[in-house]
């Protein structure tokens, strides 16, 4: 059985959500809830300096957002000793389902990748079950499966990413779900054929089945 070592939170990751939670707090207390720029929290007293302090000794970078915000997640992110990253934010309202047969689903991935916002907020997830799902974005589609069943649909994801010239650069378990993301070139209409294809040939829907996703993006137009 794993120690219970191998599942604790970094310090510096409990650091970086106490002043999360400094931040978020301060916000609340608005009558607005807007966003806030770090020179304010730490003019106003909200950040002490050591809290400065550990933002600049570990590289955080800061993106103010609003309360109401769907696409706040990203409010802080600090990089790893082992080369990644940590993104963490307050996790804003939950989003609206919206459902689709798959036979029209293509127009509508097209329309919400042009959608004229940051790409970065442009997130498409599309729900299979409650712990399985793919999503996509501008330059990027990923599958998180974690129930067997929908895991033995991995080989045929993977030949029709193929087929549309798309490579992974993450194949593998993290935390209890199978990880498969893909890198692709911000070419909306073939970005939203391909998510048809991985759909109906990949994850066997028919043209008649409900596709649920959602979006902050599309919440917030």
């Amino acid at each position: 059985m794993p120690d219970s070592d191998d599942f604790k939170i970094p310090r510096e990751q409990e650091r970086l959500h106490e002043i999360l939670v400094k931040v978020v707090g301060h916000q609340h207390s608005l009558p607005d809830g807007r966003a806030v720029e770090l020179e304010e929290l730490e003019r106003n007293g909200i950040l002490a300096r050591d809290d400065m302090a550990f933002l600049t000794a570990h590289s955080v970078t800061y993106k103010p957002h609003r309360i109401s915000d769907f696409h706040a997640l990203d409010m802080f992110h600090m990089p790893t000793d082992d080369g990644g990253c940590v993104f963490i934010g307050p996790g804003g309202p939950p989003l609206t389902k919206r459902s689709a047969l798959l036979a029209v689903f293509a127009p509508l991935v097209d329309s919400f990748l042009r959608l004229p916002r940051p790409q970065d907020e442009l997130l498409l997830h599309i729900e299979f079950t409650e712990h399985d799902g793919m999503g996509v974005a501008p330059e990027m589609i990923c599958f998180t499966l974690r129930s067997a069943d929908w895991r033995q649909r991995l080989p045929a994801i993977r030949s029709v990413a193929a087929e549309f010239g798309f490579h992974p650069f993450q194949d593998e378990e993290v935390q209890s779900s199978w990880s498969l993301s893909f890198r692709i070139a911000p070419n909306v209409a073939h970005t939203a054929a391909a998510v048809v294809a991985l759909l109906s040939r990949g994850c066997g829907f028919t043209d008649e089945t409900e596709v649920t996703y959602s979006a902050g993006a599309l919440d917030e137009a």
